[in-house]
């Protein structure tokens, strides 16, 4: 396996170094990881979507956005240059692959979606832990839908306007994090997350 840095300069003064892992010359399958606002893809949740996407045969690209690189607070006023610094990392590679899947986290989601209507080509997503402003790219895209019970950020009711094209996975008591206060409880909630993950990348 090959590792290759994306070096993108970044509004924060930094230059984001995105790694991308190409499991084999010439592959044609590529996962794209969006992180949290403040869920970084060395998470649990993100970090075993990675080797998930790995061990299907999938080349990875781990984005990291240019205020978590600065180790700055990110404004909600400037959302749109993280889309757009996205948008120019996964631009670097996304036209070498013809199977493209997003994998994003909570704010990851809305970052996805804008993404996609940049580049305006076919994206699988699965989307983690959305938050209410997801639900229209969730409806746009459709994709596979996963949130906890305890969640705070994503409510039933929000669910309930996710249209039905979409498969919604509920998991109960997880909170934002998919996890809950007992290690135990956490640990099969993460092997149920790898075999969604694995299912999802073996369609």
């Amino acid at each position: 396996m090959k590792l290759e840095i994306l070096n993108v300069p970044s509004f924060w003064g930094i230059e984001m170094k995105q790694k991308h892992y190409q499991v084999h010359e010439g592959n044609k399958k590529l996962v794209v990881l969006f992180p949290g606002q403040n869920y970084p893809c060395h998470k649990p949740t993100l970090h075993f979507a990675g080797t998930s996407a790995i061990q299907s045969g999938f080349d990875l690209l781990i984005l990291e956005y240019g205020y978590q690189a600065a180790r700055a607070e990110l404004d909600h006023g400037d959302v749109q240059r993280v889309v757009e610094e996205s948008y120019e990392s996964i631009k670097q590679v996304v036209n070498k692959y013809n199977q493209i899947v997003f994998i994003s986290k909570s704010l990851g989601t809305i970052i996805a979606g804008e993404v996609h209507e940049k580049l305006d080509m076919p994206i699988k997503h699965l989307f983690l832990t959305p938050i209410k402003d997801t639900i229209r790219y969730v409806n746009k895209f459709n994709g596979v839908v996963i949130y906890g019970t305890k969640d705070q950020a994503f409510s039933e009711e929000l669910a309930s306007k996710i249209n039905e094209e979409n498969e919604i996975v509920k998991i109960a008591n997880a909170n934002h994090s998919l996890e809950t206060n007992e290690v135990e409880e956490s640990i099969e909630i993460l092997k149920k997350l790898v075999k969604i993950y694995k299912d999802f990348l073996g369609q």
